[in-house]
């Protein structure tokens, strides 16, 4: 049985990448009004928070599990899927919009860029074993100077300097893979880990211990609060004195200290919530990653966005009625569209492809278990 109260936060961090991609890729104008501006601005807070979230939430699972085989092929199936299909509708509907660098990435992907999260989240599945071995190997102390060390890293230093030695987003997605499983062990350890007793300021930097210390919901809102003041900030000197240094979606990336903090706030808030099984809310969350590869697609968002382009003008209160909405609308639409492709074809294929190659993929599965070992 699924755990609901994380399935629900599957839900929201899509929810919140949808107002993301409201917020970056609509038609809004260079020079603005500012009130519309930072309205926007502030829509972005929550898309690479979102993108945390689901990779902590995969460490917080398999950290203590074995990747299978099939898991991997769900995943890349699903992919081509909306690829292929979305290229061939729009094809047939819309050939203004395949241009020929959307059909090269349509046609590759999960190697072409078309899906930056797919190409960096199958590959994090494929490597983890070796993760799940680093992990296992560590000591409470080594796990939490890990953390640590890659907080301050590839967290506080690209955060204080605009300046990140170790840019990469799969790396970005292995620290997060490991901090998943991390807080899930130092909250079931709570404060019989002797680790975090204070000694010094390294413990401080551990991220779970902050997090468990401050209070995942305070820490959440804290986060969220210095985000939104940072965009609007950045916005009014824009709009001001023109600064030009970094735009206004700067403070809200994936790495920046608020928005990791406020991932791993929202991530201890939800597993420490004692929520029923809900099927309605696992059956939903279930077709999250399918909601993904449907709005983002660049058929879909090269049609999809334009259609606010009204909305600014009519003003901030307006943008995020506006955003609420859709972001609910392209959810449920996403969700029906891939709860029809889940018992129309994946489970009848995976029904034939277990009857024809179980073996093969029980044995690949060991071998899988085995490299973390």
């Amino acid at each position: 049985m699924r755990n609901s109260n994380i399935e629900l936060l599957r839900i929201v961090s899509m929810g919140l990448i949808i107002l993301f991609h409201f917020s970056v890729h609509g038609p809004w104008p260079e020079d603005g009004v500012l009130a519309s501006d930072i309205a926007v601005g502030a829509l972005a807070f929550g898309g690479k928070l979102g993108v945390n979230c689901f990779v902590l939430i995969t460490g917080y699972f398999m950290t203590r599990s074995s990747v299978r085989v099939a898991s991997v092929l769900r995943v890349v199936l699903e992919t081509w899927f909306y690829s292929f299909g979305l290229l061939t509708l729009f094809a047939a509907t819309q050939p203004e919009l395949v241009t020929p660098e959307r059909l090269e990435k349509a046609l590759l992907p999960l190697v072409s860029g078309e899906y930056w999260f797919m190409t960096n989240f199958v590959a994090l599945m494929v490597l983890s074993p070796f993760l799940n071995l680093l992990f296992g190997r560590l000591s409470p102390v080594g796990k939490s100077r890990l953390a640590a060390i890659g907080f301050v890293m590839i967290s506080v230093l690209p955060t204080l300097t605009t300046f990140n030695p170790l840019g990469s987003d799969l790396l970005w997605f292995f620290y997060l893979y490991l901090m998943g499983g991390w807080l899930r062990e130092h909250m079931e350890a709570g404060a019989t880990v002797d680790v975090l007793a204070p000694r010094g300021p390294l413990p401080w930097l551990d991220p779970a211990r902050l997090t468990l210390h401050v209070g995942a919901v305070p820490l959440t809102v804290a986060s969220v609060l210095v985000s939104w003041g940072a965009i609007a900030l950045i916005c009014c000197a824009q709009a001001w004195f023109g600064f030009d240094r970094v735009n206004a979606q700067y403070p809200v990336w994936q790495y920046m200290i608020p928005t990791f903090l406020a991932s791993v706030g929202l991530l201890a808030a939800f597993a420490s919530w004692k929520m029923p099984p809900t099927p309605a809310v696992n059956a939903l969350a279930k077709c999250a990653l399918g909601v993904y590869l449907i709005h983002d697609n660049p058929f879909v968002r090269a049609w999809l966005w334009p259609h606010f382009a009204a909305v600014y003008a009519a003003g901030p209160a307006a943008i995020i009625g506006a955003s609420l909405l859709t972001a609910a609308g392209v959810y449920l639409g996403g969700a029906a569209v891939d709860g029809l492709r889940i018992v129309l074809l994946e489970k009848p294929l995976f029904r034939w492809l277990n009857g024809h190659f179980g073996d093969a993929f029980a044995r690949a599965d060991r071998w899988f278990a085995a490299m973390g070992k």
